[in-house]
């Protein structure tokens, strides 16, 4: 399965709150243009990706962490 910083991390990319998303990645990386990009990466992933998408995503990495590669 996943690790579970990298879990975290794509929930809550794929979630709804570009500001939680943003707050997570600060704990990691606190320089302002990484977290400029996270924020345009996030807000560009919510105004292109349906909530369909999203789910589609999510269901995705369900399935990798019910069925670990290794």
């Amino acid at each position: 399965g996943l690790c579970p910083a990298l879990n975290k991390d794509l929930d809550l990319f794929l979630g709804p709150s570009v500001s939680d998303y943003v707050d997570y990645v600060s704990q990691y990386i606190n320089e302002s243009a990484v977290l400029k990009t996270a924020e345009f990466l996030k807000t560009c992933v919510d105004n292109k990706l349906t909530e369909e998408d999203k789910a589609n995503a999510k269901s995705l990495l369900d399935k990798i962490e019910a069925y670990p590669l290794c």
